[in-house]
């Protein structure tokens, strides 16, 4: 059914005047009345009732006037919604982020101030498993540790750490200003499983054998926390980003590596495509961010 017709009987509807009724809609009397027959025509019913000097609705125009206004309602509900949606200012959006994402509070409060109709589903995960969701379709963007060797997505670095080495605070390196590579050798280490962030973890390997040595790993965990309470309790040293120093660290002690000096970077991955309106806004957001160095 033509929306157009249903607006010229609305109008005509409230008017009960053809005159008046196509002055208001800008047309003139001839194909108004032309439309409002092909209306009754298509529907196989009278909806107004015609003498040369009176229109009146008849029960079933009535009746036909309530649904045609509550059609066209819906209609113009519709055509918002689709040119909110084609703004970004509507949708849904699926973030994944690793824990020690500092861009990610920042961002999201600005995001979600900006844009109060776009649904945000906010998903702590490891970098591997955002990687795979994101070329699953399942992800909409990432906040992964870098290094990310994938050519399929659109990588960029949104932030960066120096890593510093992390020991209990009585231990023999800690008296020193700086700690060199080699005097790492045979400590007890504390690191994280490769699988979590393969790229991050083969480049600090890298480091080690460009030292050379491997590191005494002892223990690997994916929390960064944890990470830091283990050496708090004595149990090895951990390279960790330089931030934690605003952390509670009872019994640690940060000293910066002499060069090479290790990052900690994270990167914002999404699937490289036309990003949807909502996720184009998202990431400029994050770019804002990101550059304020927030």
């Amino acid at each position: 059914m033509d929306l157009k017709r249903l607006r010229y009987f609305v109008v005509l509807a409230e008017e009960l005047h053809f005159g008046r009724a196509a002055e208001r809609l800008g047309i003139s009397q001839p194909p108004l009345s032309q439309q409002i027959a092909r209306l009754e025509k298509e529907l196989g019913v009278e909806l107004l009732s015609r003498t040369s000097r009176h229109v009146a609705l008849t029960e079933p125009g009535r009746l036909f006037l309530e649904e045609a206004r509550r059609t066209l309602s819906h209609a113009n509900q519709a055509v918002h919604v689709a040119r909110r949606a084609g703004r970004g200012e509507l949708g849904r959006l699926s973030v994944g982020f690793v824990p020690v994402c500092g861009v990610i509070p920042h961002a999201v409060r600005r995001f979600v101030r900006r844009f109060p109709s776009v649904s945000l589903s906010l998903r702590g995960m490891a970098s591997a498993a955002q990687l795979t969701a994101i070329e699953a379709g399942d992800l909409d963007v990432g906040f992964v540790h870098m290094p990310v060797d994938r050519g399929d997505l659109a990588v960029e670095e949104v932030q960066r750490h120096r890593l510093m080495a992390a020991m209990p605070t009585r231990h023999r390196l800690s008296r020193l200003r700086s700690v060199a590579w080699r005097s790492l050798e045979g400590e007890p280490f504390i690191g994280f499983p490769r699988p979590s962030a393969p790229g991050a973890y083969d480049a600090i390997m890298t480091l080690f054998r460009q030292a050379g040595f491997g590191p005494n790993v002892v223990h690997e965990t994916d929390s960064l926390l944890a990470r830091l309470r283990l050496v708090g309790a004595g149990v090895g040293v951990s390279l960790l980003p330089a931030y934690v120093a605003r952390f509670p660290r009872s019994g640690v002690v940060l000293r910066p590596l002499r060069p090479p000096r290790p990052w900690a970077s994270i990167g914002m991955v999404h699937a490289g495509r036309t990003a949807s309106p909502a996720l184009a806004r998202f990431i400029a957001v994050v770019r804002e961010v990101a550059s304020a160095g927030l």
